[in-house]
């Protein structure tokens, strides 16, 4: 058996179906007799899974997440703490890699002097609006041709980190809280002199919703739970100047986004896009400043929801990579 070079945690809130494409897409890696697995779900029973689905890795872990609250950042930490490989690496349901991914994340990372590194992202399902719009906001910064190296901040869910450097923040049992809310955690990296990087060979394609609902439900959920995370570490005066503020983070959001669309989409679908892109963002930036005076509220769980069996949220004509029945 080959000693795990890349630590791979697959989570399900259900059973291992919902893993199947993830898992077939981490079969088809170049590094995959390099790769331990790591299966997270709501049971043991739950990741009963065949033989067939999970054969030629260097070995399989199994744990089982607490159960309540049923919140991302509780499955993550599970996750962490149960590999045995120097480097962990977070998928979804939604997000497949090419072949050659784990590879090149490994690569980057050989030098020892990263923390965390991303992939490139590819949207998935670009033909709608508002896939197009959710992949903006989200992953616009690591699209195909966006400046690789290193980076402030890395996508959440789906980047590769050194193990050790993610139980630094679990020293007391905190990790879960961190992977709530990456990008807080990548803040606190930079502070501590770490590094992040963005990788140009390791690649992945990302499915986003596709109806327009879908994606503004998306954007009033997480923003408060990022935001109740953010006030915790703030003292009073800072959480009262955020709270006052939040309607100019739309605007200022825009103008940020708004040359990526243009690099990534062209003039005219930029433009198209442009309505519904700032709704999004002013219905972020309203749950956001709800996030600071409110706290999180149930939206922590929500978002564990909304996280998986993301073609529940795709328009008729969009549909996941077909596998192997």
């Amino acid at each position: 058996m080959n000693a795990p070079v890349l630590s791979a945690i697959v989570m399900t809130p259900d059973t291992w179906h919902t893993m199947r494409r993830t898992l077939a897409a981490l079969r088809g890696q170049t590094l995959r007799h390099s790769i331990e697995l790591v299966l997270v779900g709501p049971s043991l029973e739950a990741l009963d899974v065949p033989e067939a689905e999970i054969a030629g890795f260097a070995q399989v872990r199994k744990t089982a997440a607490p159960p309540s609250p049923r919140i991302l950042g509780e499955s993550s930490a599970a996750g962490v703490r149960s590999a045995s490989a120097a480097l962990v690496v977070f998928t979804e349901d939604h997000c497949f890699p090419e072949p050659g991914w784990a590879e090149a994340l490994v690569k980057f990372h050989a030098d020892g002097n990263w923390a965390g590194v991303e992939p490139t992202f590819i949207n998935g399902n670009p033909d709608s609006v508002a896939s197009k719009v959710q992949f903006l906001v989200e992953y616009a910064h690591s699209a195909p041709g966006e400046a690789k190296g290193e980076a402030p901040f890395i996508a959440g869910h789906n980047s590769c980190y050194r193990r050790d450097a993610l139980l630094h923040y679990d020293r007391d049992g905190g990790l879960a809280d961190w992977l709530e809310v990456e990008f807080l955690m990548h803040q606190d990296m930079g502070r501590r002199g770490l590094r992040l990087g963005r990788s140009a060979e390791a690649r992945t394609h990302h499915y986003n919703c596709s109806r327009v609902g879908a994606t503004l439900s998306f954007s009033w959920v997480f923003p408060r739970v990022f935001a109740a995370h953010r006030a915790r570490r703030l003292g009073p005066v800072q959480r009262l100047k955020l709270a006052l503020t939040w309607p100019l983070i739309a605007p200022l959001r825009f103008q940020r986004i708004w040359p990526l669309a243009w690099r990534l989409y062209g003039t005219a679908a930029a433009l198209r896009l442009s309505p519904l892109l700032l709704a999004n963002l002013m219905v972020s930036a309203a749950s956001e400043g709800a996030g600071y005076v409110l706290g999180a509220g149930r939206h922590p769980e929500l978002a564990f929801g909304l996280e998986f069996h993301r073609d529940r949220f795709f328009r008729s004509g969009d549909r996941f990579p077909d596998v192997e029945a």
